[in-house]
């Protein structure tokens, strides 16, 4: 070490340098330990709730570390990095108040952040599906078709839908049926 290095360390004080600031933050001081949260945070004392987010978590760990390894096979870079954006959803987390704060990752596949997203859907539509008389849940399936085959079925079910909501809107236009 240099005379300079020497003098610096011995004091106490760091010879990296170059990314601090000038002012220095007293570990004493109430902002030192300050954490800025975002959003309305968890309960920390809903164990239900906890025991959930804890289950999506394992859930999106264990699939993303299975598809990092399909997407390095396939050379995909872009999806790796999306993977492990997943993984690492809600790795870090701050307590304040009682409630538990964390960065979500809103990808398309973390099963934490699709129940955020589900619940804030369900709570848009929930008041129009309120009015309705009568609602129901309608899923149409096929069985699987080749990738090759995809287009051809999706186009094939847009015609479809728009043959059945077609009739009916005649049949409400006639006077024969609900709107």
């Amino acid at each position: 070490m240099g005379k300079d290095t020497k003098k610096a360390h011995s004091k106490g004080g760091s010879i990296y340098t170059l990314a601090q600031s000038g002012t220095k933050i007293s570990d004493t001081s109430p902002s030192f330990y300050e954490k800025l949260v975002y959003g309305m945070g968890t309960d920390g004392n809903n164990t239900k709730a906890l025991e959930g987010r804890a289950k999506c978590k394992l859930i999106t760990q264990k699939t993303m570390l299975q598809l990092i390894d399909v997407a390095k096979e396939k050379g995909a870079k872009d999806r790796i990095k999306s993977y492990w954006n997943a993984y690492y959803c809600q790795c870090n987390i701050t307590s304040s108040n009682g409630r538990i704060y964390g960065k979500y990752c809103k990808t398309r596949f973390c099963t934490l952040c699709l129940r955020i997203r589900k619940a804030t859907i369900i709570n848009v539509y929930l008041p129009i599906i309120e009015q309705w008389e009568n609602p129901y849940f309608v899923t149409l399936t096929v069985e699987a078709v080749k990738e090759n085959q995809l287009k051809k079925w999706v186009d094939g079910f847009g015609i479809v839908f728009r043959k059945i909501t077609g009739k009916y809107k005649k049949r409400a236009q006639r006077g024969k049926g609900k709107n």
